[in-house]
């Protein structure tokens, strides 16, 4: 590359419900991504309160980001569609190439945004996402990690680990606030909507680290989350589709969970702890649709 060449414009996009330890590691963490004379970050931090922040935690942010330009703004209504619909709302009327989400809760490599960005020129897609990986030792946190080979097409990406292309804003799409009911869903329904309308998606093994909070290391928030997956699975169905026809998926994948969890029930002598927490999950999850029948 030239010095003359033109640098990609990629904003970074944090959404956030207040400022802690794990916020300042991110703003390190793309620092880092910024040295690369490839690239041109610009960071946007959507906090989800009418308070403004004090001066002192500004003067933070600054010494966290260094040279990396950064706008604040605030979302008053509480709920992560909310925050994710003031981001695009902003960043459609921004000049830039590419932007990424990230949680303020996750940790990235210093070549991260490169990595996604080399990705996405070299692949025939418009979206790219990756694994999300917990930072705990708790096994039945696996249970949530996607995996797919590389370069996999896929059909929908999770806010905490994706790369895009701006044009995709052109669909017109927004964050649901009806699938959030649970306190998730959203990114899931926003990208298949993407996918639905012939945007592709495909997997690039390029990690985020999550950094694990002390509540989601116990069973009980296993079981909740499970549960809470299954409930969320026709409300996301009921918006790509219509009633009837997320009704007849509901139950076809609710059956479907049964015996995922039956088929890795059987294969736990050969990895206890990833098959038995599945099979968990898969059931759970199987309890989850089976309430919305009933």
């Amino acid at each position: 590359y030239s010095v003359f060449m033109k640098k990609d414009s990629i904003y970074i996009s944090i959404c956030s419900r207040g400022i802690n330890k794990n916020f300042f590691n991110l703003l390190r963490c793309i620092y880092k991504n910024s040295l690369n004379n490839k690239i041109k970050i610009k960071v946007i931090i959507v906090f989800n309160h009418a308070k403004i922040i004090k001066e002192f935690q500004k003067m933070k942010i600054t010494k966290n980001l260094k040279s990396v330009n950064y706008k604040i703004i605030y979302e008053q209504k509480l709920g992560i569609s909310n925050v994710r619909n003031k981001s695009l709302s902003y960043l459609k009327d921004r000049d830039f190439d590419y932007c990424c989400f990230l949680d303020d809760d996750c940790k990235i490599n210093s070549n991260f945004i490169l990595n996604h960005l080399k990705f996405i020129k070299k692949n025939n897609c418009n979206i790219v996402s990756g694994p999300q990986i917990y930072t705990s030792t708790k096994p039945f946190l696996k249970v949530f990690e996607r995996n797919y080979p590389q370069g996999k097409k896929i059909y929908w990406a999770s806010t905490n680990n994706v790369f895009f292309k701006k044009k995709i804003l052109k669909n017109k799409i927004n964050f649901s606030k009806k699938v959030s009911k649970y306190g998730y869903g959203e990114d899931q329904l926003f990208f298949s909507k993407m996918s639905k309308n012939g945007e592709v998606i495909k997997w690039n093994k390029n990690p985020v680290y999550e950094i694990t909070d002390k509540n989601r290391e116990s069973y009980s928030w296993f079981v909740m989350r499970n549960f809470n997956y299954g409930l969320t699975g026709i409300l996301i169905d009921k918006e790509l589709y219509n009633f009837f026809t997320a009704y007849l998926l509901n139950i076809l994948k609710a059956f479907l969970n049964l015996i995922l969890s039956i088929i890795y029930f059987f294969f736990i002598p050969l990895d206890k702890n990833k098959n038995l927490f599945k099979s968990i999950a898969f059931f759970i999850r199987f309890l989850g649709r089976i309430k919305n029948i009933i």
